[in-house]
């Protein structure tokens, strides 16, 4: 029998596999008998350090100084954080700094690691484990909601027999995608927490390994990851949709047989939104005379109905006929009425002119065609599909705070109209059809109806077939309705073509003749003097700087507010703090 592999044979030489161990090389590591010590010494004897195997795990393994080869470090320097040995604490490098033993930094470290180790394996990883738990009960019940959802849809369409089949078939297949996207969304998140367990358990066996371990250096360069791996996770929110019934109406079955509500799918960081505070401020601050900083031409752009604005002071412009520049406006002095060209950083010709515009967080520029089911992303020049909307059809677009996407479409018979909000992958995260009695919230038709979400996370909808604005709460709940009316003017025409929110959560809105300012609960202020004839689309930048196109084929800069900067900055101030 070959005694290495026997299962309680005694640890043997490294060398020469035949002697027992009696000493132990702390720096290569390797097992020795007496007879092999010599030969292992051999190379280089400064570069070994031997200890009696049986006192492996009580020696401490120095590290070797990288200055002085031959030396160990027996100290550490306060003032550099490194081991030093005593050669080098006389040196210039070290005038006037403190020193430790660096056996009590040794025992210090492995005392921080061991109540990381603790944390992590009685706190941390337990968190982690019920959350798990947690979202595993919650995609079940998940399942039973869902089958539940399709059964109550299933009951009502044996009342409407063959009549209602298409009905039915197109409501299931809804149904069945906020399904699928929904537990898609959630076993992401499972995996993703289950993921960061075994972090957390790589973490503790790493720790265990050190605390174990009579290596000075890899105690030393050990790093905490506990402040990452402590912080919980996101927390994921799911609203199951429900179907709400509705009386058998034969002239109207597709909209009296019933609609899914209450899709939507939202995280939170640390398990609760963040209740933070909106800075606000009166009607005070609104200029009485807005100042026109200068007035941007665009060129050979016939009607720059769609601008975006970008950080950094970039503007993107676009016409009916498929031109899209981006221009540098921060270059620019500000100087009342003064007309610029400014200065034009990129052109892009399209086959046709974009329905709507919109840039994100990282300066990639979203868009689309009118009435065409499908939405582009412009990186570096080069368009990608980033969206079909199959048997949908584009009619506006934004993007969020938070880097989402909000896409206003109508279907092919422009019957129905709605509202789809796609993460970042992009995935369907939410859909606004109807309000809470299952009635549409939003007319057919193919006018302007252009879209932009208020800081406070409305939704707000300029929809100039309904000759109104229409606004939701984030969750898709209706909130209010400007028709335009005011005490001014009860009577005039309100046909809303452009609308823009501004940091204090203002809404302007452009009707083409004027463009009014109401406060984020529908509460109309006044009147923008008018500053341009014929105001079509609306854009702010960061600095709440307010841009106008109009039919001239011009595009305004105004400034309407009195702390414009001062109020933009501070607010960008508090977000990072969030």
């Amino acid at each position: 029998m070959d005694r290495r592999t026997t299962a309680q044979d005694v640890y043997r030489c490294e060398l020469c596999d035949e002697n027992m161990v009696d000493m132990l090389c702390v720096v290569c590591p390797r097992k020795l008998c007496k007879s092999c010590v010599g030969n292992h010494l051999d190379d280089d004897p400064n570069k070994h350090k031997l200890v009696k195997f049986q006192d492996r795990n009580t020696t401490l393994v120095l590290p070797t100084c990288p200055t002085h080869s031959s030396e160990r470090c027996k100290n550490y320097c306060q003032e550099c954080y490194n081991a030093v040995c005593p050669s080098c604490i006389p040196s210039d490098s070290h005038k006037k700094h403190t020193f430790l033993k660096i056996s009590e930094v040794f025992e210090k470290r492995k005392e921080n690691i061991n109540s990381d180790t603790k944390e992590l394996d009685e706190i941390v990883f337990p968190s982690y484990t019920t959350i798990v738990q947690k979202e595993e009960s919650d995609a079940a019940k998940l399942e039973e909601d869902y089958k539940s959802l399709k059964q109550s849809i299933e009951n009502q369409r044996k009342k409407w027999h063959d009549e209602i089949d298409k009905i039915v078939n197109m409501l299931q297949d809804e149904t069945e995608r906020m399904r699928e996207t929904q537990l898609k969304a959630l076993k992401k998140h499972i995996q993703k927490v289950k993921d960061l367990c075994i972090e957390i358990q790589e973490a503790i066996k790493s720790n265990k390994d050190i605390l174990h371990s009579p290596n000075v250096t890899e105690t030393l360069s050990y790093k905490s990851r506990n402040s990452a791996l402590k912080r919980l996770p996101e927390k994921l929110e799911l609203s199951t949709p429900k179907f709400i019934f509705q009386p058998i109406n034969k002239d109207l079955i597709a909209k009296m047989f019933g609609v899914v509500l209450g899709f939507s799918i939202s995280e939170h960081t640390e398990g609760y939104e963040k209740n933070t505070q909106t800075i606000r401020e009166n009607e005070a601050i609104i200029l009485v005379k807005p100042e026109i900083q200068f007035v941007l031409e665009t060129g050979e752009i016939k009607c720059p109905d769609k601008i975006a604005c970008q950080s950094n002071g970039k503007l993107w412009i676009a016409g009916n006929e498929g031109s899209l520049k981006l221009f540098r406006c921060d270059t620019l002095q500000p100087k009342t009425g003064a007309t610029s060209s400014g200065l034009k950083l990129k052109h892009v010709n399209l086959n046709k002119g974009p329905t709507d515009i919109a840039v994100t967080r990282t300066g990639d520029l979203i868009y689309g065609i009118k009435l065409e089911n499908t939405v582009f992303k412009l990186t570096k020049d080069k368009a990608q599909v980033l969206i079909n909307l199959h048997d949908w059809k584009l009619l506006s677009l934004c993007i969020t705070a938070f880097g989402e996407l909000l896409v206003c479409m109508t279907d092919e018979r422009k019957y129905r109209c709605r509202v789809v909000r796609f993460n970042q992958d992009p995935e369907i995260m939410q859909i606004i059809q109807y309000d809470h009695r299952g009635e549409s919230l939003y007319t057919s038709g193919m006018l302007s109806k252009y879209i932009e979400e208020n800081k406070n996370g409305d939704i707000c909808l300029a929809d100039c077939d309904a000759a109104g604005v229409i606004v939701t709460d984030r969750a898709g709940q209706f909130r209010f309705r400007y028709d335009g009316k005011t005490s001014f003017q009860k009577n005039a025409p309100f046909r809303p073509v452009g609308i823009a929110t501004d940091s204090k959560a203002h809404i302007l809105v452009s009707d083409s003749l004027k463009i009014h300012i109401i406060e984020e609960n529908g509460q109309f202020l006044r009147f923008l003097d008018m500053v341009c004839s014929n105001p079509l689309r609306l854009a702010l930048d960061e600095d709440d700087n307010l841009y106008i196109s109009d039919t001239h084929g011009n595009v305004k800069v105004v400034r309407y507010t009195n702390t414009n900067a001062i109020f933009a900055q501070a607010q960008r101030l508090i977000m990072t703090l969030f």
